[in-house]
């Protein structure tokens, strides 16, 4: 394919409401500290909802029964023993801690354009309620992951299934990342949509991915149906706010290419059903 001028699209000619100020590429290192520093703060903070030190405090609060604490594990490595958490709730924020790490990375090496205030504030918050809501739920007997008869164990059948679930999702949304990346790195494809890879299967497979790893987090806490209402959410709130304001973002940007794409590839979330 031939080169193409590449185009910019300010804010301005954007009717779309969304918190990624796309084709904004200006350095924002306040925002994307305050970004970091937030989704940092949601590690320490899962803890300590995962101790009970707080978690069982809102629990109660609710009128809530809490669930019953389990012995901590014993893995011999004493920076993660003296954690006090059992084995099953040690995994829930090992996955707490690694999207936060995945964020990170996104951030640093991955992303381009640059943090709004607001948008740094809302997504930052936005993480850590929902990460609070899991383990809360968790935490709660009458919704918890836990009260299934294998209990906390690492055998549970939530547990496994929501890691395969967060695992995966975290996977696909990093090699979608990845190929994109590497694709608008060759100063050959300057100007032209990346339509490769997942991005030939549906239109936001990284969306996709990012409600399949959330939905994971759901499972593990507190089963099957909190992880069908977090991906229905999560479907939902793509298709009403980013899906829109993108699309809107690639049509002024990318013209005819990305109209034959979307005649091309027409799922935007889901094979064959959406």
């Amino acid at each position: 394919m031939s080169e193409v001028e590449e185009v910019t699209i300010t804010k301005a000619e954007l009717k779309s409401k969304d918190f990624v100020p796309r084709g904004n590429k200006s350095p924002s290192p306040f925002n994307t500290s305050l970004y970091l520093g937030l989704r940092a703060l949601d590690c320490f903070w899962q803890y300590l909802v995962l101790s009970q030190a707080y978690g069982s405090f809102f629990i109660r609060l609710l009128g809530c029964t809490v669930i019953a604490d389990s012995a901590a594990a014993v893995t011999g490595i004493p920076q993660i023993d003296s954690l006090g958490l059992s084995g099953y709730r040690l995994v829930l924020l090992l996955m707490n801690v690694l999207a936060a790490l995945k964020h990170f990375w996104f951030v640093l090496r991955v992303a381009e354009e640059a943090w709004t205030l607001p948008g740094a504030i809302i997504v930052g918050l936005d993480n850590i309620f929902f990460d609070t809501l899991n383990n809360l739920l968790f935490l709660c007997v009458a919704t918890s992951a836990g009260s299934h008869a294998t209990g906390e164990s690492l055998t549970n059948p939530y547990l496994l299934t929501g890691v395969t679930l967060f695992f995966a999702g975290i996977a696909l949304e990093c090699i979608c990342e990845v190929d994109r990346k590497l694709f608008k790195a060759d100063k050959k494809n300057k100007g032209k949509p990346y339509i490769g890879g997942l991005f030939a299967v549906i239109r936001h497979p990284n969306y996709a991915s990012f409600t399949i790893w959330r939905a994971g987090l759901a499972v593990a806490t507190s089963g099957a149906t909190a992880g069908l209402v977090i991906a229905a959410f999560f479907t939902w709130d793509f298709s009403n706010r980013a899906i829109p304001a993108l699309d809107e973002y690639c049509s002024k940007r990318y013209g005819e290419m990305w109209a034959e794409y979307k005649k091309k590839t027409t799922y935007t979330l889901i094979p064959y059903v959406f």
